[in-house]
């Protein structure tokens, strides 16, 4: 009798142990994770993205013999220099991008003037690129614990760590930045700690633009639970000492630094022959014959993003509960709307929706394995094909020759590939169509 009471009065303390090794994350428990596995995933979603961006650097050279491309690198440098001479950014030379640009760049250039080498900036530049990816990667795993389970969550950040294209504009391109901006906003959001959500999408516009993106959908999400009033006063009570601090002493300086803000749909500039835009242009104008400039087009295509985005707004608002993959998938339509009827394209704006992706396919190896093959075709166009194939305001070979096809039939199926992604993960079902139906009798 004395050993069975002394075993049931230490079943209160194993379970105690148990409790206490429990996974809780911004006040949400996960009873049935420990702390040890979470950090075991973490560490190996880290590992696998370290190993990826060093294929990615060997493969692209040594494989394929294509190139790193260094060259908006070597522009943060640039724009780095004149800081040396206090000179200021904006006032005394104009930069291209928001403010918070420089976060980056004069933590690279302080190792790079000591050593007076700008490879060392080259180095530090990427070294924090690849941090910031790695903590938009411990928020995909963070999300998707959220939304989904143990699994699945592990799935989602393995993915993205084996994103081999992605990971090549990591490593090339500045835009890892913003998106972790982007993706802090969303975990906060989605665990619901709105005000936190608040702060960095807003920090993200003063970073590049995208990120202010997903604020109108987090105010409806989180309106569920408070109201649109509330919460759009909560934005602005974020929004307005920050707009005080970054924007307003250089706009009083040089009135015209507004114009780093202003979104470009671009009178100055062409239509990018890798947009969906100037694929959709060649086949009418060019194989169709229609006397249809590109311009006209690219002006059918924004009204087109126009009307999405005001259909998603309408979805977000009519949504009755907070749902956060809905959220998520909203907030992926938006940011892939903005990237496909742009008339101008960069290759490396796959890095803002390639989150969003991951944590939306992790539960369908069908989906899985389409978003590699959009990855693929990303890797394909650049760096593989750019210069041989096409440059960003023509394709390199004759109109009607074998390698023009061949582009044009690559950009084809390169955006049908990510468009069948992007319906795969928002398939309609029967609320959203009686949604749409209602919507459109109104009208």
């Amino acid at each position: 009798m004395g050993k069975k009471k002394k075993r049931e009065e230490e079943v209160p303390v194993i379970r105690e142990k148990k409790r206490k090794n429990t996974f809780a994350f911004l006040d949400k428990q996960f009873d049935s994770l420990d702390l040890a596995t979470v950090k075991r995933h973490i560490v190996i979603l880290i590992i696998a993205a370290l190993i990826t961006k060093f294929v990615v650097i060997i493969a692209t050279g040594s494989v394929f013999h294509s190139f790193i491309d260094l060259f908006d690198i070597g522009y943060y440098y640039e724009h780095a220099l004149p800081l040396l001479q206090g000179q200021i950014p904006y006032v005394n030379y104009q930069v291209d991008y928001p403010v918070l640009v420089f976060v980056p760049i004069t933590i690279a250039l302080v190792p790079a003037t000591i050593a007076q080498n700008v490879m060392v900036f080259v180095y530090t530049f990427q070294l924090l690129m690849v941090l910031c990816d790695l903590m938009s990667l411990v928020c995909i795993y963070l999300i998707a614990l959220k939304i989904w389970n143990e699994k699945t969550a592990l799935i989602a950040g393995l993915v993205y760590a084996t994103a081999f294209s992605t990971a090549y504009f990591v490593l090339t391109k500045y835009d890892a930045f913003p998106t972790m901006l982007l993706m802090l906003a969303v975990l906060f959001t989605v665990y619901g700690k709105s005000m936190q959500g608040y702060i960095f999408a807003v920090i993200g516009f003063f970073a590049k633009m995208f990120p202010v993106i997903a604020v109108p959908f987090m105010i409806l999400h989180n309106a569920k639970s408070t109201s649109i009033k509330q919460e759009i006063f909560s934005v602005v009570k974020v929004a307005v000492p920050l707009f005080v601090i970054l924007f307003i002493p250089i706009f009083i300086l040089h009135p015209a630094s507004i114009n780093t803000y202003l979104f470009a749909t671009g009178s100055g500039v062409g239509v990018y022959v890798n947009s969906a835009t100037y694929t959709l242009y060649t086949y009418i104008h060019e194989i169709g014959h229609l006397g249809v400039s590109s311009d006209a087009i690219s002006l059918v295509m924004y009204a087109i993003m126009g009307i999405v985005f005001l259909l998603l707004l309408y979805l977000a608002y009519t949504e009755k509960e907070q749902n956060p993959k809905k959220l998520l998938k909203i907030v992926l339509c938006a940011i892939f709307s903005l990237v496909f009827f742009t008339k101008f394209h960069s290759p490396q704006y796959i890095v803002w929706f390639t989150p969003f992706l991951c944590l939306l396919i992790s539960d369908d190896l069908i989906k899985i394995g389409l978003f590699y093959v959009t990855q693929i075709f990303a890797y394909i166009e650049f760096p593989l094909m750019f210069g041989n194939y096409y440059v960003n305001l023509q394709y390199v070979n004759p109109v009607g020759s074998a390698s023009w096809y061949l582009t044009l039939i690559f950009f084809t199926l390169e955006y049908l590939a990510l468009l069948a992604l992007v319906f795969l993960i928002i398939r309609p079902h029967e609320g959203f169509r009686e949604r749409i139906k209602k919507m459109v009798s109104r009208t």
